[in-house]
């Protein structure tokens, strides 16, 4: 082992440690291993930014343009309607249908926008028939992920893992390379799905009763203010209520109306405040606050009162979409109520419900809110984008003129690629800039839709697939593999790198484990004197599919909540699915990718 290998291995073990450990976004991680690269002096700077140059880089920010057309001209809507038209009320229709929208749409566009868009419109028709959420939310999300590897442009995996092998000196890889693996692997697993994988799911029907869901009866109350508060006269900006008592006020009744709390709404002796917070917090509050509790019995009462405003309110779940604005931000921070006009009364995140200090808790993509606001009020956070209303809901206008022209300039950058009139990069670019000059998609708005955390990853992440590669610790890494896999041949060998990156895939960042392991997959191949594309697609499939925890891909996390799943439903679900999926994968790769 020499000291740049030692060095590599140390960088590597950072950033699995800091993945594992998920106290930061993903792309500070990587930009944290980039910076590490240059310091310690294992790559030069031009080196080390590299990646944001890369092909794939580029690529997949013009995908997310083209999406983004997609979505703001109504075509993605659309669909939805089909899927609401076509399901009827059967679980096995809306299953098939879901499936056979979702499948081919992935494989063309980014699956988790895919999967955030029709979450809100199955939740709908689940709820208008009786279906159970948890009977169809999975296979989506398994299927979108699926869908995504029949293209090189269905996840941003598979662009990746085509960018580094050009980094690495391979042939390119184009876009139907990989589709009839694909499709043979798309096959057997919705048939499991279908067949035993539906017999697996489970069964649990939402509750209709929010607040039970939410656990308010045990944290919700009704506090008045006394004449001798130190409250009474002052605002709630003024007095830094939530901030110095840790309780959020959600709602206010004075004289038989109901009052929306804003920053700037003065409190009165004879108020009362609706609150949320732990229970002994609240007692504490009456015993130093002047403040009398009335219990949480009197809150059904309160939301019943007319509202000072025109219209009607209610009580509504909404989740985070992954490239909301939210994402890593707090309540405070987004000065929520003012913004939005609506009270947050509860988070849930993986189906726990958090009441602690709900204003400093950071939002995550797929964090389920409870709240309370006017119908337009909610009406326009869903139409922004920054939350999904669930439940059936009026789509939002779209620009549906220019739908047809969006289909056009998408389709052109599939066929331009398809029959190599232009590298896909070439082709997505150019597609991109045409929906600006055509009017279908305005800058700001793509802009707006760009995961950004998503391009810094990958581009941060590409110098240590480089690294690895350079240092020779991807040669060292397979030499240690070979150990184990030498003994059952070219295939044997397959499957024990597919099974590593499929395991990696479930801790840490899916392009992550695919940056460690395409290195180790192309020196698998050089220790054997094989071809290393077999092995190279291997790690795109193994990296593209999770099935087995709700935190191994974006669009398990962002149907957990929705489908009122517990972790131990995709261990249960997914665990078989990833075995059968690694075992035809083993023996399906080598026939189109021989080695």
């Amino acid at each position: 082992m020499t000291f740049d290998i030692a060095l590599t291995l140390a960088v590597l073990a950072l950033a699995l440690a800091l993945f594992i450990w998920d106290k930061l976004r993903v792309d500070v991680v990587g930009l944290i291993v980039m910076a590490t690269l240059m310091v310690v002096g294992l790559l030069t700077p031009s080196e080390a930014i590299s990646g944001f140059s890369n092909e794939a880089v580029i690529t997949v920010a013009a995908m997310f343009v083209l999406s983004s057309g997609l979505l703001r001209t109504g075509a993605i809507d659309v669909l939805g309607r089909w899927i609401a038209r076509l399901a009827g009320k059967s679980e096995l229709r809306l299953l098939v249908v879901s499936l056979a929208i979702i499948i081919p749409l992935s494989a063309f566009i980014n699956n988790t926008p895919v999967v955030a868009v029709m979450i809100p419109v199955v939740l709908g028709l689940t709820r208008q028939t009786g279906i159970a959420p948890s009977r169809v939310f999975m296979p989506i999300s398994f299927g979108s992920q699926l869908g995504g590897t029949l293209t090189l442009i269905g996840t941003s995996t598979n662009l990746l893992v085509a960018g580094l092998v050009l980094e690495l000196g391979l042939p390119r890889i184009n876009l139907f390379d990989i589709t009839l693996p694909g499709l043979l692997l798309m096959a057997t697993g919705v048939l499991y799905l279908l067949t035993v994988g539906r017999l697996l799911l489970p069964t649990r029907t939402a509750a209709n009763d929010l607040e039970q869901t939410y656990e308010l009866r045990e944290y919700m109350t009704a506090l008045r203010v006394t004449a001798d508060s130190p409250y009474a006269g002052r605002s709630l900006r003024d007095s830094r209520f939530g901030e110095n008592v840790g309780l959020q006020v959600i709602g206010i009744e004075r004289e038989g109306r109901r009052i929306m709390p804003r920053g700037g709404s003065v409190l009165t002796p004879g108020d009362v405040l609706i609150v949320t917070g732990k229970i002994k917090e609240i007692a504490q509050i009456s015993e130093t606050e002047h403040l009398e509790i009335l219990g949480s019995e009197s809150t059904p009462k309160i939301f019943a009162q007319q509202p000072e405003q025109e219209g009607e309110r209610r009580i509504a779940e909404v989740i985070v979409p992954p490239r909301s604005p939210i994402v890593g931000r707090t309540l405070k921070e987004l000065n929520f109520r003012r913004r939005y006009e609506l009270s947050v009364l509860g988070v849930q995140r993986h189906g726990v419900v958090l009441h602690d200090k709900l204003a400093e808790l950071r939002f995550r993509s797929g964090d389920m809110l409870l709240v309370e606001g006017f119908a337009n009020d909610l009406q326009q956070v869903h139409d922004s984008g920054d939350l999904a209303l669930l439940g059936a809901v009026t789509l939002p206008a779209r620009r549906t003129r220019k739908m047809k022209i969006a289909v056009v300039i998408m389709a052109g950058v599939v066929l331009s690629a398809a029959v190599n009139l232009a590298p896909i990069m070439v082709a997505a670019v150019v597609g991109s800039i045409l929906l600006f000059v055509t009017g279908c998609l305005k800058p700001e708005e793509a802009w707006a839709d760009m995961d950004w955390m998503v391009l810094i990853l990958l581009a941060s992440l590409i110098p240590l697939g480089i690294a690895m590669q350079s240092s020779g610790t991807a040669s060292l890494i397979a030499s240690q593999l070979m150990n184990v896999a030498g003994a059952v041949g070219p295939y044997g060998a397959l499957a024990i790198l597919y099974v590593v990156t499929s395991l990696l895939t479930e801790v840490i960042s899916n392009n992550a484990a695919a940056v460690v392991l395409v290195p180790v997959a192309i020196a698998m191949a050089a220790a054997m004197a094989l071809s290393p594309m077999p092995f190279v697609v291997g790690v795109m499939f193994a990296a593209s599919n999770a099935f087995m925890s709700p935190v191994g891909y974006q669009t398990n996390t962002f149907i957990y909540a929705p489908g009122g799943y517990k972790f131990s439903d995709f261990v249960r679900v997914g665990g078989p699915l990833n075995v059968l999926i690694i075992a035809v994968a083993t023996f399906v790769i080598p026939m189109f990718f021989p080695f």
